[in-house]
């Protein structure tokens, strides 16, 4: 018996190759998707500003990117300092550390969006920390007292405009580049599972009104995970994150639907021989384990020499 809802995804039209630049921004699902990507062979820039999880915070952060904004709002807790718009790994022992941090990482994201093949957009939630001081919504709270915050439930109509023009601006920047939209499977639990199925609900009308203007794409991770893997063995212990087996069955299916059969072919064998590096042993002074290093090494070589636009870190 078969008890898996199985569901096509078209072949796209938009052709990744070994050689493509491509970036992620958005939740943590994001920074999942980029070590496959990575271990692929392919050069990768995620979540430059860390994990952000609301389309509005994302907008801000690509609308700043974008402008060349030189202005960081910042939050000060206790001896360290961190940007309202980015998350808790951009961090600043003073102020200026700050502001220098946040401005290079914009200015680094732009200049690899102007080359890049494909920009992936995850969004993660639609429920917002509003900042009353600032009036807008931060990429993150920083732990700070919850009467600085409203909590609000994203509205799709004006979102949709602000990433019709966005899309429109990236592509402005480089014409080559293809966006792709996902949402999260991350459920957010601690919203409550009927507040996570609104907040998810809102995050697909948006992608999908902003498709029908934007030159972009979308790419079904939330129900690959929710719909064809809906089974908790799929998930980690909190029952709330994909373990790694969904991850690299969605990874799977974005392969199938982004790469042609020489690329997934080529995929594979940088991934089995990252894993010949990656492989720990208990002796590693032994001599055993300098020819296992002698013998990867000159695998590596080889598959350089005979597939130059591999990228290898």
């Amino acid at each position: 018996m078969n008890f898996q809802l199985n569901f096509p995804i078209p072949k796209s039209e938009i052709d990744i190759k070994h050689g493509d630049k491509i970036a992620l921004i958005g939740s943590c699902f994001s920074d999942s998707v980029s070590t496959h990507f990575t271990k692929s062979g392919f050069q990768v820039l995620s979540n430059p500003f860390g994990t952000i999880f609301h389309p509005t915070a994302i907008a801000s952060c690509l609308q700043d990117v974008l402008n060349d904004k030189d202005h960081v709002d910042v939050v000060q807790r206790n001896d360290l300092f961190f940007s309202w718009d980015s998350a808790e790994s951009l961090v600043g022992s003073n102020e200026e550390e700050l502001i220098e941090t946040v401005i290079a990482k914009r200015q680094e994201f732009k200049g690899y969006l102007k080359s890049a093949k494909l920009l992936v957009i995850t969004f993660g939630t639609s429920w917002g920390y509003h900042q009353t001081e600032l009036d807008k919504i931060v990429g993150n709270n920083h732990k700070m007292p919850a009467a600085l915050f409203t909590k609000r439930l994203m509205e799709v109509e004006p979102e949709t405009n602000k990433w019709e023009y966005i899309v429109k601006r990236l592509k402005g920047l480089n014409p080559n580049l293809s966006v792709v939209f996902t949402v999260s499977p991350v459920r957010h639990a601690k919203d409550g599972l009927v507040n996570n199925s609104r907040s998810k609900a809102r995050l697909i009308e948006l992608v999908h009104s902003t498709l029908e203007e934007a030159d972009a794409a979308y790419f079904p991770s939330y129900e690959i995970v929710i719909d064809e893997l809906r089974d908790y063995r799929f998930f980690k212990e909190c029952r709330i994150h994909p373990n790694e087996e969904a991850v690299k069955y969605v990874w799977n299916r974005f392969e199938e639907t982004y790469f042609s059969k020489e690329t997934q072919d080529l995929s594979q064998k940088v991934r089995n021989l990252h894993r010949t590096f990656d492989h720990r042993t208990l002796h590693p002074n032994s001599e055993e384990t300098r020819r296992h290093l002698d013998l990867s090494e000159g695998k590596l070589s080889k598959l350089r020499e005979e597939f130059p636009d591999v990228w290898w870190e």
